[in-house]
C-alpha cells in the first residue's frame, strides 16, 4: 500500500529549465547594459560553460565569468573593470526574469490536495543549497500544501546517492514499497530511489534531462512512466 508519494522539485513541479535559461540570459544582458563591453551571445555561452564546469549551485557564476572575460585575449577587456558592479547588475538582471517564471506545472496543486484528501502523506525530496531551493518552495508557495521537505545539502548527501533516500524512510518510517518517487531525471531520480526499493515513476515534461528529449538510454528502467501527474493515481489505485 502506497503511504507517501514524493516528489522532485526542478523540472518535476515546475519548469526550472526554462527558468534558468532566461534568468541567466538576462543577467548578461543587465551585465551590458551598464557597459560590459562583450556581445551577449559570447558571454551567454561561456557563461553556460561556466556553470557546466563549476555546477548549478555554485554561487560565483558571474564572478568567474567576469575574471575569465577579463583574461580572454578575444575580449577588450581593462584588467581594473570592477567585477562587483557587473555581478551586481547581473544578479539584478538574473532574479527580475528569474520571479517572471515561477510557476508550478497545471497539474501539481490539484494533484497535491487529491493526495491529502486520501490520506497520503506527501514531501519534496530535492537536490541543492538550502537557501536556493526554499527560495523555490516559498515562492511556488509548496510549504503549507505537502507534508515534508527533504533538501540534500541539508543531510550532506547528494543524489544519486541512495543516503538521501534511506534517511527518509527512516526518519518517517516507511517501508520502501509504501512510497512512490516522482522525478524527471532517470539517473538522479529513478536510479537511487529504486535501489533502495522505492517505487519509481518518471515524469516527462519536455525538460533538458528529459529521455525524450536526449535520446538517453539508461540501464535502469523507471517502475512507470507519467506525461502528468493526474495519471500517478492509476498507480496508486493499482497498489491500495
Amino acid at each position: 500500500m502506497i503511504r507517501c508519494v514524493a516528489f522532485d522539485l526542478d523540472d518535476t513541479l515546475f519548469n526550472g529549465t526554462l527558468l534558468v535559461e532566461k534568468a541567466r540570459k538576462a543577467s548578461v544582458q543587465m551585465m551590458i547594459n551598464y557597459g560590459l563591453p562583450v556581445p551577449e551571445d559570447y558571454a551567454t555561452q561561456m557563461l553556460n560553460e561556466i556553470v557546466a564546469e563549476f555546477g548549478s549551485n555554485n554561487e560565483f557564476h558571474l564572478d568567474n565569468l567576469i575574471i575569465r572575460l577579463r583574461n580572454d585575449p578575444n575580449v577588450q577587456l581593462s584588467r581594473k573593470f570592477n567585477i562587483n558592479k557587473f555581478v551586481a547588475a547581473g544578479v539584478m538582471g538574473y532574479h527580475r526574469e528569474k520571479v517572471k517564471h515561477f510557476h508550478l506545472f497545471k497539474d501539481v496543486v490539484k494533484t497535491l490536495q487529491k493526495l491529502q484528501k486520501l490520506e497520503i502523506k506527501t514531501a519534496i525530496i530535492t537536490d541543492g543549497s538550502p537557501k536556493k531551493q526554499y527560495e523555490k518552495i516559498l515562492r511556488l508557495k509548496l510549504e503549507p500544501i505537502v507534508d515534508e521537505i527533504l533538501i540534500s545539502d541539508e543531510v550532506a548527501a547528494r543524489k544519486p546517492h541512495p543516503f538521501l533516500f534511506e534517511l527518509f524512510l527512516n526518519r518517517f518510517h516507511l517501508k520502501p514499497q509504501e512510497m512512490l518517487y516522482i522525478g524527471d531525471r532517470v539517473d538522479n531520480d529513478i536510479a537511487p530511489a529504486k535501489s533502495v526499493g522505492i517505487i519509481t515513476a518518471l515524469i516527462h515534461r519536455g525538460t533538458k534531462y528529459d529521455p525524450n528529449i536526449t535520446k538517453q538510454r539508461f540501464l535502469v528502467k523507471p517502475d512507470f512512466h507519467l506525461n502528468s501527474l493526474y495519471d500517478l493515481f492509476d498507480i496508486i489505485e493499482k497498489y491500495n
